[in-house]
């Protein structure tokens, strides 16, 4: 059960309720052991092949194990196998240095650039060669684009002027709901489509515009931006997007993490997570109504006195972790999540730095999602980038350190 446990851990979601009274420890730990009980018979019935599932248990063994860095099995970060683990990694080094690329390419390093582009493309060949054939496809993915977008660059650098137009078949795309997929296998079919048209349409120097996910609203901003620099009415670094005033939102605080920030929070193309919480979710009228409070009180904030919000969000981290069960994890992720989102889309990515810096240190559940660290490291990195930061060379570059160094001992344990 604890391995199941494992699994649905990095896709999983809590949500804040009134803490227990102390009379009620007993009635609790009862509760506990047939949340057990339930999620054990569950398993039977195919949770390990990622379908929708009884409310995840609020406590258990799992939720209070602390392992503080790599564990040897690819079943305790959600996948079946190493090479699913590796296929999370690819899109994150995907990520890294496509960011990587953009920030040299707004400084006017084109060239610099096209080669970080061209380092990707032999980087992630060399870990799909490790890999069996279903799951290269992904990395086939973003090894093309980054070739494509090597050569857009040397283009620009050899005096070619314009950006290219998003291929005009991809504007008659229609981006699937990244909620609905039926188990594992159908997740990662899902997967490669979302990584298809998002590579289809990303440009090679400017940054995407969304924060969040890479959902239909972002696809049509993504292909808007295309469009716009074809067109030659972006001309700074970052184009101005039309996404809207950025407000904190009860299913922002409230809804379900995956165990990839960089989903989440980034845009990476990926499915989000499926399931509820049994304690803290969003179908308890006292937590959503403490949610609705939260996004009342923040929203107040962002709009008065926009670095007021820190002490917001640190105050109502602090209400979570007040309810010792284990699944807390997740609404405080979640919550730190938003924070996140909100600030960046408003342009306050000094601030939304410093919530992202309240996921350290790592613990708990932090582990058991591949490449934790690194994912939290790129996107202050990008952060960094967009905010003009000195250190945001530094950034990227441990960002992939991270990574790859998360890849070797992935490596050393599929040896063995």
């Amino acid at each position: 059960m604890i391995v199941w446990l494992m699994m649905m851990a990095c896709g999983g979601t809590p949500v804040p309720e009134v803490a227990p009274k102390a009379d009620e420890a007993v009635a609790q730990s009862s509760q506990t052991h047939a949340s057990d009980h339930r999620a054990a018979t569950a398993e039977v019935v195919g949770i390990q092949a990622g379908v929708q599932h009884p409310p995840i248990p609020a406590d258990s063994p799992a939720w209070r194990h602390d392992p503080g860095g790599f564990v040897p099995d690819p079943r305790f970060y959600g996948e079946h196998d190493w090479d699913g683990v590796r296929v999370r990694l690819a899109g994150h080094i995907g990520v890294i240095e496509r960011d990587r690329a953009r920030w040299l390419a707004g400084q006017g390093r084109l060239q610099d650039a096209s080669e970080v582009y061209m380092r990707l493309a032999t980087d992630i060949e060399s870990m799909s060669s490790q890999m069996s054939a279903p799951a290269k496809r992904i990395p086939s993915l973003i090894v093309d684009a980054a070739k494509r977008d090597a050569a857009r660059l040397r283009a620009l650098v050899a005096g070619t002027q314009g950006g290219a137009a998003a291929p005009s078949v991809l504007k008659n795309q229609q981006l699937p709901d990244i909620s609905d997929f039926k188990d594992f296998d159908d997740r990662h079919e899902l997967r490669v489509k979302l990584w298809s048209l998002y590579l289809g349409a990303a440009d090679p120097v400017h940054p995407d515009t969304a924060w969040g996910y890479f959902d239909k609203a972002a696809f049509a901003r993504l292909l808007s931006l295309r469009g716009d620099v074809a067109a030659g009415k972006c001309t700074e670094w970052v184009c101005p997007s039309d996404s809207g005033e950025s407000l904190f939102t009860v299913e922002g605080i409230g809804g379900m993490p995956t165990g990839d920030t960089l989903i989440d929070v980034g845009g990476e193309p990926g499915p989000k997570a499926i399931g509820r919480l049994e304690k803290l979710s969003l179908d308890e009228p006292a937590h959503r109504q403490w949610v609705e409070d939260t996004v009342y009180v923040l929203n107040a904030r962002l709009n008065e006195r926009p670095g007021a919000v820190l002490s917001v969000l640190k105050s109502r981290t602090d209400q979570l972790d007040a309810f010792k069960h284990g699944s807390r994890y997740y609404n405080i992720k979640q919550l730190r999540n938003e924070g996140v989102r909100v600030l960046a889309a408003a342009g306050h990515y000094d601030l939304a730095r410093q919530v992202l810096a309240m996921n350290f240190p790592l613990h708990h559940q932090d582990w058991e999602c591949p490449n934790r660290e690194g994912i939290l490291v790129a996107l202050d990195a990008r952060l960094a980038a967009l905010d003009g930061a000195v250190n945001t060379e530094a950034l990227m570059s441990r960002a992939r350190q991270v990574s790859d160094a998360f890849l070797a001992q992935v490596t050393a344990a599929d040896t063995h």
